[in-house]
């Protein structure tokens, strides 16, 4: 049973059935999984690289860092619809094939999208030293600006700039929700976004991906984190190569070690604890509800990485929210799976709900 608060004008999302799992990928973890056994060969025709420069974590100062994304416009020279922003969940990059295939669904729908790399993830680890957090505000709102500043001719029509809206998968998720909830202007950073397994409440997830059944998942990502750290260009027998290797193979053996030890300090928290508390949207959308612009969040209660129960709590906490924020909850559907016998779930209801917002 699908649990939502959508409101009339959002009614047309769900004209689709309810979630129902595709055969052989049954359960929560399989749901999970199921994507890391694809490879897309679809190779985008009309991607362009753009390289974003951005200052020094938490200051004004810019010292050579960039970020690395990938602006791809609709087919036959169509007028897009609007610019869809994608960001990754942890441990990812454009290259993981969820995000590819909801960007290549919006293209096909008409939207321009651009797929970024977060701060030192993917193919963009050679322009940045330094690694993302769940609230690198700063590094999204420079990527909107750049884009809206130097791409004016690709992004408007008759004298305006298209309408931006955001996609966020899992962590992804949570940092446009930090950007939009940090974004000091009259005008909201985006005209819609949508997440899809993101986690909230960061406590929560910490714990939930430290229990014994998700050993295997937090082996794999610690050592993805790991390699896009190490990956850095650094110079190979510098200090700092040396004393990170060695933080790395002696103290971190978890995610929570991980952000003790790199994210928070980096970031300028005082603990891990200080990080996840200030880091989770769920504190702080409540106070700074004004700042969020429509919000679709979708979540599975059989998720095995990040609960749901925040995002439940949310959704009833108060009535003051449903103007904005959109919950839907399945009983099925894993972390960023929602894998069903006519294709991906969530993106079809992603993709038909920022075509709602377009029209209304």
């Amino acid at each position: 049973m699908v649990q939502s608060n959508l409101k009339n004008n959002n009614l047309k999302i769900l004209q689709y059935k309810e979630f129902k799992e595709s055969f052989p990928w049954i359960g929560g973890d399989l749901q999970t999984i199921r994507d890391s056994f694809c490879i897309d060969l679809n190779l985008p025709r009309n991607s362009e690289k753009i390289i974003i420069p951005v200052n020094a974590i938490n200051s004004d100062q810019f010292t050579g860092e960039f970020l690395l994304g990938f602006l791809e416009l609709p087919e036959q020279n169509k007028i897009p619809k609007g610019l869809i922003l994608l960001t990754h969940g942890l441990g990812g990059s454009t290259k993981r094939y969820g995000l590819r295939r909801i960007a290549n669904k919006f293209l096909k729908d008409g939207f321009a999208t651009f797929k970024l790399n977060l701060r030192g993830a993917g193919s963009g680890r050679y322009l940045s030293s330094s690694n993302y957090s769940a609230k690198c505000s700063d590094d999204i709102i420079s990527a909107v600006n750049f884009l809206r500043n130097n791409y004016y001719s690709k992004l408007s029509y008759n004298g305006k700039v298209l309408p931006f809206y955001a996609v966020g998968l899992s962590l992804g998720g949570t940092i446009l929700l930090n950007a939009s909830l940090d974004y000091k202007n009259k005008n909201k950073l985006f005209k819609g976004i949508a997440c899809v397994s993101t986690p909230i409440d960061l406590l929560s997830s910490s714990k939930c991906i430290e229990k014994t059944r998700n050993y295997f998942y937090q082996k794999w990502l610690i050592n993805r984190l790991k390699k896009q750290v190490l990956e850095s260009d650094f110079e190979l027998y510098s200090e700092k190569y040396y004393q990170l290797r060695k933080i790395i193979r002696n103290k971190i053996k978890s995610i929570k070690d991980f952000d003790k030890y790199l994210t928070a300090p980096s970031w300028g928290y005082t603990s891990v604890e200080d990080y996840y508390l200030k880091a989770s949207p769920i504190h702080r959308i409540k106070n700074k509800i004004s700042n969020l612009p429509t919000t679709l969040l979708i979540h599975a209660k059989d998720d095995p990485w990040v609960p749901y129960m925040p995002t439940l709590d949310l959704k009833d906490s108060s009535i003051n929210l449903k103007d904005t924020i959109k919950i839907l909850i399945t009983e099925k559907g894993g972390h960023n799976g929602f894998h069903s016998p006519n294709g991906c779930w969530s993106d079809e209801i992603v993709v038909n709900w920022i075509n709602n917002i377009l029209i209304n």
